[in-house]
């Protein structure tokens, strides 16, 4: 069995035998980038990542003035510096990959999942999991209490909120991030037959992924003087004044009972693109990791629950040395 590929994490994660870094937030000479999300994305003197989050980086000018980009096809081996690696759609968003990696000499793997979903969304790639010997998975959504309902369910809630704020001669607006979770929306709106305006952040990153994401809906940019009668989709937190406007948040922290209340809307709806608590332990059941490192969210709370199953599961971190150092005792 051959020795795990070494995982650190000094500011950052970073595996130093192939010298590259996994989304870090500041500027590195080697870098793969799993989505593009701005807390996802620094520019680096050679960044690895799909064609389309190259195109939404330019875009979005986060790679302006940056180095060498390498964008391999989803799923296609290549061979850099002794390693072999390969794209797998994470299913977070349009775009979005995880990163395999075998150490060519002993056939050693290792998986990075970067954000990510099991569930069919409707705007990206169902996610692809391969098997490998180390694991570095994202638990935003890492404690037992998160249990996602069924996105088919959220959406017909959604639409009915849409119908019913309509009917009532209101103006309905539904609030996502422009980059995902807004276009998740749209694609759910396409066969609704209703015209619907968008903030210029959402028109911006949806002109780009339009030849991507099938049918969409008529959309427009917003005009508030002829909003009326049109569906809205916005960033949150956006501000906006009109009559008889109601507001739906879609967020999977919409699965907090105080989630509307702290957004100030009228309506939270739990629609997820991360991975909920089943999802994780059903990622772990499929890649059959050596050992488990875990980033963002409840990293210590389901690395602990993980060690009760008996995985060699690390909270990875400075900040969490301590919870590793008494794992023992």
């Amino acid at each position: 069995m051959p020795p795990l590929i070494e995982v650190t994490h000094p500011r950052g994660i970073y595996l130093p035998e192939a010298d590259l870094w996994l989304d870090p937030h500041f500027g590195k000479e080697r870098a793969f980038v799993s989505h593009a999300h701005s807390d996802h994305v620094a520019r680096h003197g050679l960044t690895i990542c799909s064609e389309i989050t190259h195109q939404l980086m330019v875009v979005r000018k986060s790679v302006k003035k940056a180095g060498k980009v390498v964008s391999p096809q989803m799923r296609e081996v290549f061979e850099w510096e002794g390693w072999e690696m390969r794209l797998l759609p994470a299913g977070h968003i349009t775009g979005s990959a995880m990163l395999h990696l075998m150490r060519k000499a002993d056939g050693a793997t290792l998986l990075y999942t970067g954000d990510y979903k099991l569930r069919q969304g409707l705007s990206a790639e169902r996610c692809e999991l391969m098997q490998a010997d180390t694991l570095i998975m994202e638990t935003t959504f890492g404690l037992p209490k998160y249990r996602f309902p069924s996105a088919e369910d959220v959406i017909a809630q959604m639409l009915a909120f849409v119908r019913d704020t309509l009917r009532d001669g209101g103006i309905p607006v539904l609030q996502g991030y422009s980059l995902g979770k807004a276009q998740e929306i749209l694609c759910a709106l396409r066969d609704e037959g209703l015209p619907v305006m968008v903030h210029p952040s959402v028109a911006q990153i949806t002109e780009v992924l339009a030849p991507h994401l099938g049918k969409l809906p008529q959309w427009r940019l917003f005009k508030a003087d002829e909003a009326a009668g049109h569906v809205l989709v916005f960033p949150p937190g956006s501000k906006l004044d009109l009559p008889k406007m109601r507001t739906a948040m879609l967020s999977g922290w919409a699965i907090q009972p105080s989630a509307k209340y702290r957004y100030g809307v009228d309506l939270a709806l739990p629609l997820s693109d991360h991975a909920d608590h089943p999802e994780l332990h059903e990622t772990i059941e499929q890649v059959k990791p050596r050992r488990i490192y875990l980033v963002h969210g409840s990293t210590r709370e389901f690395a602990a629950e993980l060690r009760l199953r008996g995985h060699d599961a690390r909270a990875l971190g400075a900040e969490d040395q301590l919870e590793l150092n008494l794992s023992g005792h």
